[in-house]
C-alpha cells in the first residue's frame, strides 16, 4: 500500500475535523469568531488536499467523495448553523430558515462530483464562497443583535425578509448553472482580467476584516457574487 496517495484524503479529513470545531463552538458556546477561525482553517484543509492530490497524482473515486462529504460539514452545516445562531439572537421568527442551506450544498456537491464542465472555473456558487458569506453575515448579525432587536417593528418588517431573501437566493445560486471564477481561473475573461478580479476580492476581504473583523468577509463574497452576476446577466442583454 502507498502511502502517499492517502495523504489527500487525511487533508480532507482535517477539513472536516475543523468544520465539525467550527459547528460545536457555534452552537455550544455561541462563539462564531472561534467557529469562523475553525472554518477559514478548513477552507485551508480544502485547498491543500487537492494541490496535494495534483502534486502526488493521487486521484482516486474515495478522495473525491471523501472531499465532498467533507465539505458538506464545513461550508454546509458549519455556515448554516452559524447563521440559525445569530437569527435566533436577533428573535427572526423562522431560524431554522438557514438550514436550507444544507440540503442544497449537499445537491450541489454530489452535482460537482459528475460535473466536467468545471475543471476551470465553476458552474454555480462554489460552497466555501457561500460558506464565507454567510459566517461574515452571521457575524454581523449576532455582534449587532441587540442594535438589530432594538429597532422598531416598523423597521424590522422591512428588514428581516431581507435575511430569508439572501438565505433562500444563495440557495438557488449554489445549483444554478451561472458561471463563477475559481482561484484557478475563468472561462469567461482573460487571465489578467481573472487574476485582477481575484486581486480586487482579495484586498477588499483583507481590508474588510481589518476594519470590521470577520463581517468583512461578507462584504468581500458579496462582491464576488456581484461581479459574476454582473457578468451573468450582461451577457443576456441584446
Amino acid at each position: 500500500m502507498k502511502i502517499r496517495k492517502h495523504i489527500p484524503n487525511l487533508i480532507s479529513l482535517g477539513n472536516a475535523f475543523f468544520g465539525t470545531l467550527a459547528t460545536y463552538y457555534a452552537l455550544k458556546y455561541g462563539d462564531l469568531f472561534t467557529a469562523i477561525i475553525f472554518m477559514l482553517l478548513a477552507a485551508v484543509m480544502d485547498f491543500f488536499d487537492g494541490f496535494t492530490a495534483r502534486k502526488l497524482q493521487a486521484f482516486s473515486p474515495l478522495g473525491k467523495d471523501i472531499d465532498s462529504l467533507c465539505d458538506v460539514i464545513s461550508f454546509g452545516v458549519a455556515p448554516s448553523m452559524m447563521m440559525t445562531v445569530a437569527l435566533e439572537a436577533i428573535n427572526f421568527p423562522l431560524p431554522e430558515l438557514a438550514l436550507v442551506v444544507v440540503p442544497a450544498s449537499v445537491y450541489r456537491l454530489a452535482k460537482f462530483n459528475h460535473d466536467t464542465r468545471q475543471t476551470v472555473s465553476f458552474i454555480g456558487l462554489p460552497t466555501p464562497a457561500n460558506a464565507l458569506f454567510l459566517a461574515g453575515l452571521a457575524y454581523y448579525t449576532l455582534t449587532n443583535a441587540s442594535v438589530i432587536s432594538a429597532v422598531p417593528l416598523t423597521i424590522k418588517y422591512k428588514v428581516y425578509p431581507l435575511y430569508g431573501i439572501v438565505v433562500l437566493l444563495l440557495s438557488y445560486l449554489l445549483i444554478s448553472e451561472i458561471p463563477m471564477f475559481s482561484l484557478k481561473g475563468s472561462t469567461t475573461m482573460s487571465r489578467a482580467g481573472h487574476l485582477t478580479r481575484i486581486g480586487v476580492v482579495v484586498a477588499v476581504a483583507i481590508v474588510g476584516v481589518i476594519l470590521w473583523s470577520f463581517s468583512g468577509l461578507a462584504l468581500a463574497l458579496g462582491l464576488y457574487l456581484l461581479i459574476n452576476l454582473w457578468d451573468h446577466f450582461k451577457k443576456m442583454i441584446p
